[in-house]
């Protein structure tokens, strides 16, 4: 019976490995970023365009493989591509761009290029700001846009393109685009959800040793415990007071998910060290999160309200994640095979994390 159980789990892993081997490349440019610098001149509004190589390398067809002597020699093809895509008018009048030659950079071991436009408009009232870029090939992909000398930041993403770039940003609205974006960050960073969910998931066999009030108390140990180990280093990356490159810290983060879910398969009843475990993979975390911080960039006037704003929409999307998934759990843990059903799933995200680590490695 024991074998039986154990070449289940051992088959669902490997099916979901599989599955998520061959899904990767098709996922791998998904969820792109530009970041977009707006200065604003008497003649018209100049742009600072960093977008990423594999954006500009797909859009002309050389593939995600491509080489940078391939993708500079068509520079001419890029810099047209920019020109339709990235507009700005003036009281509903187009403005004469002027395209620079894109610039290849690197950042964190990945490709970038850097372009200066230039805008000639007819007048400075009514000024908007559209961008028809990646966004068909990648419906993922953030527009960054950022204004006001660094002190505002717009994000446009699929079907909400466009942006007036006239009046300041208010703290009000300041604080709701960040407060959006820990939110979303969260609930798309499956690495986060699935760390989340491996944490909670064995709670159960404390309603099944004790009562369904002590495993809630357990669970808000938990999630606490997480909680203050990811802030303190969000906050610490965030104000570049210790700051990790990001592809070590993805890998740790992947490396996490198989810790937890090796624990759940092996001793899921027990549960005491997990809040601390918790908190010391939750430090590792808080870099994670504060790389869409580094990619974004904090408003220089206003920081700290950016920061928390940002730190709350990741606690609202965690808590909202977790009362969506104890009312399973709670069901789960009332029958016979709830140790069965907490290995088999935990075998399952531990299988697609071991892929996400040799991904990351």
């Amino acid at each position: 019976m024991l074998l039986t159980r154990a070449l289940r789990v051992g088959q669902l892993a490997l099916a979901l490995g599989l599955v998520a081997l061959a899904a990767s490349p098709a996922l791998a440019h998904l969820g792109s970023k530009k970041v977009v610098r707006v200065t604003h001149r008497e003649a018209g509004p100049e742009l600072n365009v960093e977008i990423e190589a594999v954006d500009a390398a797909m859009e002309l067809g050389l593939g995600e493989d491509f080489e940078d002597d391939a993708l500079e020699a068509r520079s001419p093809q890029v810099r047209l591509w920019l020109e339709a895509g990235l507009t700005v008018t003036a009281g509903g009048q187009p403005c004469t761009p002027d395209v620079g030659a894109p610039e290849p950079f690197e950042r964190e071991d990945m490709r970038y290029l850097r372009v200066h436009i230039q805008y000639r408009c007819e007048g400075t009232d009514d000024l908007v700001f559209r961008d028809e870029t990646v966004f068909e090939a990648d419906r993922r992909h953030e527009s960054v846009v950022l204004t006001g000398y660094g002190q505002e930041a717009r994000i446009l993403r699929k079907g909400r393109q466009e942006l007036e770039l006239g009046d300041p940003q208010s703290s009000a609205s300041l604080f709701g685009v960040f407060l959006w974006e820990g939110v979303l960050h969260f609930a798309t960073g499956y690495d986060h959800v699935l760390f989340l969910l491996s944490l909670v998931l064995a709670a159960g066999f404390v309603s099944r040793r004790k009562s369904t009030r002590e495993a809630l108390k357990h669970v808000a140990w938990l999630v606490t415990a997480f909680t203050i180990g990811h802030s303190i280093t969000l906050v610490s990356a965030a104000l570049e007071v210790v700051v990790l490159p990001i592809r070590p810290v993805e890998v740790i983060i992947a490396a996490s998910i198989v810790a937890v879910a090796g624990w759940n398969i092996a001793k899921p009843e027990m549960r005491a060290p997990m809040p601390w475990v918790a908190f010391a993979f939750g430090l590792v975390h808080g870099f994670g999160f504060s790389a869409v911080l580094a990619e974004v960039g904090l408003p220089a006037g206003h920081r700290v309200l950016a920061l928390v704003a940002f730190n709350v929409g990741i606690e609202v999307a965690q808590l909202a994640f977790v009362a969506v998934v104890l009312g399973p759990i709670a069901w789960a843990a009332r029958f016979e095979r709830y140790p069965l059903v907490v290995r088999v799933l935990s075998a399952a995200i531990g299988a697609l994390a071991i892929v996400w680590v040799i991904e990351r490695i």
